[in-house]
């Protein structure tokens, strides 16, 4: 299966079919996507839905923190330039948060040197910008597993 490199490709895909993807089955791993970029939030939110994974969108740090505390998705992939809370803040809440703590956390961000060593311990995995698709989906199936078991 060719992995789709721009939200287009997604579009495209499913115009040609008429209709949306159906999966087989309700996913059962569910990603929180923080990012503020909205194309890149929705390339991201676009290829974990065609994988199959429940992907939601936060686009600011405050409703990132709030979501996950009502959702307690599976992963949190976290921008660190955030506006509202910046991704140092939320990784640092979510973590202190008991709800929250053994959310794992991949961090996909231009400015990943910024992130200090003790913070970097916090998380499954420090993604760069620009990132590859397959393997921002090859890091979240080796954290969360199949969307569907």
């Amino acid at each position: 299966m060719r992995i789709p490199l721009r939200l287009d490709d997604l579009r495209d895909k499913h115009r040609e079919t008429g209709q949306a993807p159906v999966p087989e089955q309700e996913p059962k791993r569910t990603v929180l996507v923080v990012e503020d970029d909205t194309p890149v939030s929705e390339l991201l939110v676009a290829l974990l839905q065609d994988r199959g994974y429940g992907a939601v969108p936060a686009y600011d740090g405050r409703s990132a923190i709030r979501l996950a505390r009502k959702l307690n998705p599976d992963l949190i992939t976290l921008d660190l330039a955030l506006p509202g809370a910046d991704g140092h803040k939320v990784l640092e809440s979510l973590k202190a948060d008991p709800l929250t703590r053994e959310i794992p956390i991949v961090v996909i961000s231009a400015f990943t040197q910024i992130l200090p060593a003790g913070d970097r311990k916090k998380l499954a995995y420090l993604l760069g910008k620009p990132f590859d698709v397959a393997e921002v989906l090859a890091v979240v199936e080796a954290t969360v597993g199949n969307p569907y078991v």
